[in-house]
């Protein structure tokens, strides 16, 4: 996928992706879409061993088109997705219509979800996009429930 991405000419800058614009060949991407089965399955078994083992609620930030919200709904959580693109988020609403899920437009960084708590972040393909990123990973984790 790195020959669709335009970075900065500062080497220093996070690269500035056109997510609306990638929105729609994102999930072609083996690690994106899941659609190859091995892949898919690698993801599944990965996350249930990274998320709660009984359901709940689930943050994932950077949500793109949904994949891993899709297996986490398979596993029985409750998750938001948030994404700053329109398009992406447009995605995973279609991809997980019906299911136990709600997706935002929104900064990964400081997402919209005001005082609400999760049991588990999940975040993939986005820490290295953001300007500050120690700053994320603080606010993270005041997203999360004690036990979380």
């Amino acid at each position: 996928m790195s020959e669709r991405i335009t970075n900065h000419d500062d080497a220093s800058s996070p690269a500035h992706v056109d997510w609306d614009a990638q929105a729609a060949v994102f999930d072609d991407e083996p690690d994106h879409g899941l659609r190859e089965p091995l892949v898919r399955a690698a993801w599944a078994e990965k996350l249930r061993d990274w998320l709660p083992g009984r359901p709940g609620e689930i943050l994932d930030l950077g949500c793109g088109t949904g994949s891993l919200s899709l297996l986490a709904t398979e596993l029985g959580h409750r998750v938001t997705g948030v994404d700053l693109s329109p398009n992406m988020v447009s995605r995973a609403r279609d991809k997980l219509a019906g299911r136990d899920a709600v997706f935002l437009v929104g900064d990964a960084a400081n997402p919209p979800v005001g005082e609400r708590r999760f049991d588990a972040v999940l975040v993939r393909h986005v820490l290295w996009a953001l300007p500050d990123p120690a700053s994320a990973l603080r606010r993270w984790r005041e997203l999360l429930r004690p036990s979380g």
